[in-house]
């Protein structure tokens, strides 16, 4: 919130240099409780539909966009494909007065590693999956995965804007580098960048 109480809303600048591949959202314009998207203003791409798009072929890889353990598994729902979660080694107090909640992302329409199993610690970087086929009712024409970050697991109010974790700064879609460290509290992206 700002200062003023109203809602802030980042975007990723377009034609960002390092782009990992966001694309826009799908051709719905409403949430499931009736409410409308985000808008796609003409210069930042705004998170529209509870997370962010990220547009590869299948069998892209996926990777661990933080440091965490993972949260959950599923490996083949008939209508989204595979999720992957991952809880964070941080929190956050959602408002004053309420207690800290651990983060955690999830990644959708992807094709989980074998082996994977929940509890086990994952490092940023490291692969969980590849990009599911498009071959979905919920996946679309298009593959693609798609990145949320949650602070619970009621899906209508525990939604947080990725844009704020990212390791470069609040809008900057950051690539995974091994050399750079990821700070507590930070995030990749969760696809190799091109």
């Amino acid at each position: 919130m700002s200062p003023n109480g109203k809602p802030v809303v980042f975007g990723v600048a377009r034609g960002f240099k390092r782009k990992a591949g966001l694309c826009l959202d799908y051709g719905k314009s409403r949430l499931r409780n009736g409410a409308p998207y985000h808008v796609v203003e003409p210069a930042r791409t705004i998170t529209s539909h509870e997370g962010m798009d990220f547009c590869r072929r299948a069998g892209t890889p996926v990777i661990a966009p933080l440091d965490g353990k993972i949260r959950f598994i599923e490996q083949d729902n008939a209508s989204w494909g595979g999720v992957v979660g991952i809880t964070s080694n941080f929190s956050l107090r959602p408002s004053p007065g309420k207690s800290k909640q651990r983060i955690f992302v999830e990644m959708v329409h992807i094709v989980p590693i074998q082996g994977l199993r929940k509890g086990q610690k994952v490092s940023a970087g490291q692969l969980v999956g590849h990009v599911q086929k498009a071959n979905r009712p919920s996946i679309g024409d298009t593959p693609h995965v798609h990145f949320a970050v949650r602070r619970c697991n009621d899906w209508p109010t525990c939604h947080i804007d990725p844009n704020y974790f990212w390791r470069d700064g609040v809008g900057r879609i950051s690539c995974h580098t091994p050399s750079k460290p990821l700070p507590n509290g930070r995030m990749v992206a969760p696809l190799p960048c091109k």
